[in-house]
This record gives C-alpha cells, structure tokens and sequence, in this order.
C-alpha cells in the first residue's frame, strides 16, 4: 500500500513538474510572440507616419516636395541651377535601364555643362536582398574616391552584386586598399546612412524604384521639387529641365 501510495505521489509530482515545465515553454513562446508583435506595430507605426507626413506636405504644397540631398554623392556642379536627386536600388532593373540610357544623355546634355547636379540617394528595397550590400559596397568605396566607379560596376553587373571576389578584384584594378574595403563592409558602417535615405525616402512617399525629384537649386541643403516616378524616357526629364533653367534664368542665376 506504501508502496502504491509512494508511486502515485512521484507520478503526481512528475506530472506538475511536466506542466510547469510545458507553462514555461508556453509563456517562453507568447512572450517572444508579443515582442515580434511589438516591433511589427512600431514598424507599421512608423510607416503610417511617414505616410501621414508625406500626406500633409503634399496637401500644403500640391505637386511640389521639400527634398533633402543630405550628404550623399553627387555628380556635377555643386551650385548648378538644377538639382536632380534620385532615389534608387542597384539589383532593380528600371533603376539599371535609367543608368544605362537616359542618365548618360542627361549627362552629356546638362551634368556636363554645369547645368544640372545630380544626387544618388539609396532605396534598397527589402525584397531585394542583395541591394543592401550592394550599397554598402558603394559607400565604402566612397571612402577612397571611388563611389562612381563602383556605381557604375554595380548597374552594368547585375550578377556579381554579391559576388564578394568579382568585387575584390574589380577594386584591386582600381588600385585601392582591400583591406580598408572589406573592413568596412563587413563593420556595416554606412547602415545609418543606408537606413536615413530610406527613411527620407518613406516621408516622401516613395514606394517603388527608381523615383526622382527635380527642382531648382536652393540655398541649403533642401530643393523644392517636383517628384517623377519610374524610369522615364529622357524627354521628360529634358522637358522638367529646361523648365527649371528658363525660371532659373529669368533670374540671372543660369549659366550660359
């Protein structure tokens, strides 16, 4: 009877310490659950945000946005009456037909003649998985002069975005410092930067790849711009131009 009585109570003692156990895991689990759930809303919260404020500009300003070129790469004179600033992704295939057709006519037509500056803001977007150490891999570049140069190695090869070797060794042809390069990719330095574009990017509004603002050069970090979305022939952008350079000029600011 002892002996029953003895077996009966460890079965009992087993199975509460089973479902303690089981509770545990089970809170373990809802707990980590929630806090997924808690980064998601704040996620989703900051969106809503940006769209919001994206929102309300553009009912105070109808067509018209206040754009920052922040410190990012730019071709052309720093002080030409027109600012283009385009906000792009190096594994999105509009974004690399912009590149390789439309961008070098708006060079040789404006950027080359000191007419137009052109700013390269990054918008890796998160379906795009190699876009975001692609850019890393510019940045990075940029340190030792060589954001262009890389740009360009970036769109006109789609494949090696994350081909660590084909990157190596198109860097070594340019002579630069590997170790320097592959330091700070792998310290992820330019995240902040990568992550304030994005950002800038969702209080404007943008959703897709490549969309640009075009406007005239203000005093400042700031232009006000209208925004032209996708990867658009070279007339309209020729014809967004030479709009802002006649208002330009009208004021004695344009250049000959």
């Amino acid at each position: 009877m002892k002996g029953l009585y003895m077996s009966s109570l460890f079965a009992l003692i087993v199975l509460v310490l089973g479902l303690n156990a089981w509770m545990f895991f089970e809170l373990s689990k809802l707990r980590g659950e929630l806090r997924l759930q808690g980064r998601e809303l704040s996620r989703i919260s900051g969106e809503l945000k940006s769209i919001k404020t994206s929102v309300s500009e553009r009912k105070a300003n109808p067509g018209e946005f206040r754009v920052s070129v922040d410190d990012d790469p730019v071709k052309g004179d720093i002080y030409a009456p027109v600012t283009i600033v385009e906000f792009s992704d190096y594994e999105c295939p509009f974004c690399r037909r912009f590149h390789e057709q439309t961008l070098p006519l708006i060079e040789k037509e404006y950027i080359s003649k000191g007419k137009v500056r052109y700013v390269f803001r990054d918008f890796p977007l998160s379906f795009h998985k190699r876009a975001f150490p692609a850019a890393l891999a510019a940045n990075c570049a940029g340190e030792q002069g060589r954001y262009w140069d890389f740009n360009d190695f970036l769109f006109k090869n789609p494949d090696k975005l994350d081909d660590v070797e084909s990157i190596k060794e198109y860097a070594l042809g340019l002579g630069m410092d590997i170790e320097k390069l592959e330091r700070c990719i792998r310290e992820r330095k330019y995240e902040p930067e990568i992550n304030k574009d994005i950002e800038d990017g969702r209080r404007y509004g943008i959703r897709g790849t490549p969309s640009f603002f075009i406007g005239r050069t203000d005093n400042g970090n700031e232009i006000t711009a209208i925004y032209v979305r996708g990867s658009q022939p070279f007339q309209v952008f020729k014809t967004h131009i030479d709009r802002f350079l006649s208002e330009s000029k009208n004021e004695g600011n344009n250049p000959e």
